[in-house]
Formats: C-alpha cells, structure tokens, sequence
C-alpha cells in the first residue's frame, strides 16, 4: 500500500524533498515543485511566466480539449488581472502555480477542492495539498488553535468536525480560500470574484444554458477518463445521471451502503430500482467491514485532521470493491445555488457574523474559529454582498465546500480521484441568477426540468421521498431544538453525495 501515501497530493517548495524523489518533479524559478505519480501534472513555459497545473480542469465550450491546450489558452495573458476572466468558465480540480521572474501567484479550481495550505518560511512561500507535506521541510508549530480545537466539545463530539476556510490548526500557516488567489511574493491573499452585480435570469432560457454546458461538461470528461457515478435518491447526483444520456453505455454506476443505511432505505433502493428500469447495471459497495490495519495507518497519517471512523470506512472498502482507474462524478456543488440554509427559498436578514458562525454548533466556543469567521463576515459584507450575492449562499460556497467538502475528497484521493461537473464558477453564477422559488426545496423546479430536457426517463423514480423514518428523524430533531439540545441554526446532517 505505499503508494497510497499522499496519494494525488503536491509539495512546493523552495527545500529539496528527497523523500518525495518518486514524485514528478519540476522547477518554476527557485521554487520545486513535486506532484505524486497519480495526480496530472501539466507545464507550460511562455515568454516571462511558467505555468503548473496540478491536476486537471475542462472547457465545456471546447470538449476535446486537453489539460495542455487549456492551459496553452490561459497562458496567452499579458498580465496576472486577466487570468480570473480566463478561470471564469473551467470545471476542474486544480490548483496552478502561475512565475513571473521574481513574482509567485497561486490559483485553485472554483470551490477550492483541490487546497492550498501555505506559509513563509525562511523568506519563501511554500505550499502544499495539507500541512503533513510542509512538515517534510519545516516545522509544524502546534499552537494554541491546534490545542483549544483538539480539545474542544466541537471536534469531539461531531463525526465531520471541521474549520474555516481561510485558516489552519498551525501557527503561521494560512488556507487559500475560494474565489481568491495567493500573491506568494507578498503572502497575501486577493480575492477576485465577483467584479459584477449578479445578473437576473428568465428561468427557461438560463435552464437551456445549463443544459448545454452540464452535457458538454460530461462529453469533456468522457473523452478524458473512465467515468463512475455514485447514485443516491437525491437530486444531485439524478441531475448528473440525466447528463449522462448518450454516455451511460461508458460510465460505471454504483451506490455506497454506509451508516444506518439498509436495502429498503431511499439511497439505496431507489438508485437500484431505477437503474433496473433505465437497463443499466448498478453496483452496491458494501463499507459496513473492519478496516485493515495498514490501511488505517496510511489514512491517519495522509492528512493532519483525519476522518478514520467515517469517511476513512467508507475509503477502505473503496480500495477493496471501487475500480480504481475510473474517475468518480460528485454531485457537490450544486447546493449553492439550492438554498441550502433558506429552504423555503427566503433568505433571512444577516446583520453580523454571528449569524453565520451559529451555523455550525459549537463553533462560537473555539476562538480562532470565531475570530475566523468575524472576519470572513466582514469581508463578504463591503465585497460581496453588494453584488446582489446572498450570504449564505456564499458561506455554503466558501465555508462550507472550500473546507469540509474539500477535505473529503482531500482524504478520498486515497482511493479514486474526483470530478465534480458543478465546480464551475460561470456555471453556479448563472443558477444563482433565478429566482430562488426555483431552486429550492421541495420540488427544486429548475433541476426537474434540467433533467426532463436532458433525459426525462431519470424522473421514473421519486428524489428524497419522505420516509416515516425520514419523518421521524424530522420530528425528532424539531423536539431536541425545543428541548435545547440542538442549535436550530444546524443544519441536518449532510449525506456524502
């Protein structure tokens, strides 16, 4: 298993790794650049800029498209303001490493899912995928956050415990949050979007547009990878399946049985059932089993806040039964624009950070993390809100997926490598543009008639019906916020997609 150890993870850096020395290995100035075998590594050297891409990223307007032609396109820029305009449109996991003589800029894909953790050290930036890799050339100062989390009811009493964006349990190392970049030269981070008031869109126009570029998206990552699709009952995952059309013959589809999950539960029996109408086979991965030893070992030590007991038992039985050369299609994403903390569709007046800071129980007890939050609140206040961008849908977008969701898949590259076809900024900005009467739950109109246009037969099936064990988890949950038990500002807890 050892080639599972940082596996499709970087380190960059000015110190030489030897460690890493089975690694692709690259220099972009004084800086070195090292990339696990089984992540993609693309170099492009133009006039005065090096461009690395680390990992992959698609044009949907030009399907057949490699990672060098992509990349080749962005890097026709004469200077580094140009490049969010080139971002704007690309789906991807990624994260591009951008010299210029003496300057270091420092870009990742849409929702930051492939991360970026850094710091200065010795009058240089480093960077890598986690903190576990900068320990390989400096020192890891366990400070005060490290401890106060460690130790705080939060982290040890939520199985998905997480923090911010835009911070670390580590002195003096930062997290590059989504929709900015990292100037290295200055050790600061500039955010870059948006530039322009969100735009009003007619709901049947902008769902054509979606369509079009979703199906093309799915075309692009055929002609790349083996595709597989993991289905849930849920509408994230059925709005890929309807993409998937004219590809189904190519993808591999399957569904993960975890947690509580039986074979008369939604997640389960509808994916199976509906694969069964649609004539496709349809896998069961079974993740109830004891996890190898060496196995286990290797997953505590690839990132430095771990999830063993519950994303690492659903990685281990991955590695036994997922065929590992197929790239997985994540459903992540979308929730920004499906009201993911305004169901109802309205969203509630936010006056401070407090707000959003009580969106995860516990967190106001954790200093740094408060401390974090006060000050992303405030940033998005003067350089976001007065766009038209509503705040919790910027929160799930930079707080939610540039951290949690981000560490997840950081933790399954173990296991498989992610695509997620909603990470395209021009793609989310365009669905956020419709009224939210829309999107939301329960009918999510705007994705029932994405899928109808795109392969209507997907809807044969219910999403999420209500279960009476759906019901009375409902219940259940309404009498513990009554009773005090329960922040009512938490959201229910969130199925991997």
């Amino acid at each position: 298993m050892d080639h599972l150890k940082f596996r499709r993870q970087y380190l960059f850096t000015t110190k030489k790794c030897p460690s890493l020395g089975n690694w692709q290995y690259e220099e972009l100035g004084s800086h070195k650049l090292y990339v696990h075998p089984d992540c993609d590594l693309t170099i492009v050297r133009k006039g005065d800029f090096d461009f690395a891409l680390v990992g992959y990223t698609i044009n949907p307007r030009f399907p057949d498209q490699s990672n060098t032609d992509v990349l080749n396109d962005i890097s026709s820029i004469k200077s580094i303001s140009e490049i969010p305009v080139k971002l704007y449109g690309l789906v991807g996991r990624f994260v591009l490493f951008i010299k210029q003589e003496d300057q270091c800029y420092i870009f990742h894909d849409t929702c930051g899912l492939r991360q970026v953790v850094y710091t200065k050290y010795e009058n240089a930036i480093h960077a890598a995928s986690q903190p576990l890799l900068l320990e390989l050339v400096m020192e890891l100062i366990k400070g005060t956050k490290y401890h106060e989390y460690f130790n705080s009811v939060y982290a040890n009493s939520n199985i998905e415990h997480h923090i911010p964006s835009g911070t670390s349990l580590y002195d003096h190392v930062d997290h590059l949050v989504p929709n900015h970049y990292l100037d290295a030269s200055n050790n600061r981070q500039i955010r870059f979007w948006p530039t322009k008031p969100l735009k009003t869109r007619n709901l049947e126009e902008t769902v054509d547009q979606y369509c079009n570029i979703v199906k093309n998206t799915l075309r692009a990552a055929n002609n790349r990878f083996k595709l597989a699709l993991p289905l849930t009952a849920g509408v994230d995952s059925r709005t890929i399946l309807s993409s998937c059309k004219d590809l189904a013959n190519d993808v591999y589809f399957y569904t993960l049985k975890y947690y509580d999950l039986t074979d008369k539960s939604p997640d389960i029996r509808i994916p199976l059932n509906l694969m069964s109408q649609l004539d496709y086979p349809h896998y069961i991965i079974d993740c109830r089993r004891p996890i190898d030893e060496r196995f286990a070992e290797i997953y505590n030590g690839n990132t430095d806040n771990p999830h063993l007991h519950d994303w690492g038992i659903i990685a281990h039985a991955m590695y036994e039964d997922y065929p590992q050369e197929r790239v997985t299609l994540k459903g992540n994403c979308a929730e920004i624009a499906r009201c993911q903390y305004y169901p109802s569709g309205k969203h509630p007046e936010i006056k401070s950070g407090t707000y959003v800071l009580n969106l995860t129980y516990n967190w106001k007890h954790i200093d740094f993390i408060k401390d974090r939050m006060m000050e992303w609140f405030d940033d998005i206040e003067i350089s976001v809100i007065p766009f038209g961008y509503k705040p919790l849908d910027i929160y799930y977008w930079e707080q939610r997926l540039g951290s949690w969701q981000a560490q997840s898949q950081l933790e399954w590259d173990i296991v498989q490598e992610a695509f997620t076809p909603f990470n395209n900024r021009e793609l989310l900005d365009m669905v956020l543009g419709v009224d939210p009467k829309y999107r939301c739950y329960p009918d999510y109109l705007f994705y029932r008639k994405a899928m109808q246009a795109m392969w209507t037969d997907v809807l044969e099936e219910p999403i999420n019906p209500k279960s009476l064990s759906r019901k009375f988890k409902k219940f259940t949950r309404k009498t513990l916020v009554k009773a005090g038990f329960i922040n009512p500002m938490d959201p229910i807890k969130f199925r991997l997609r």
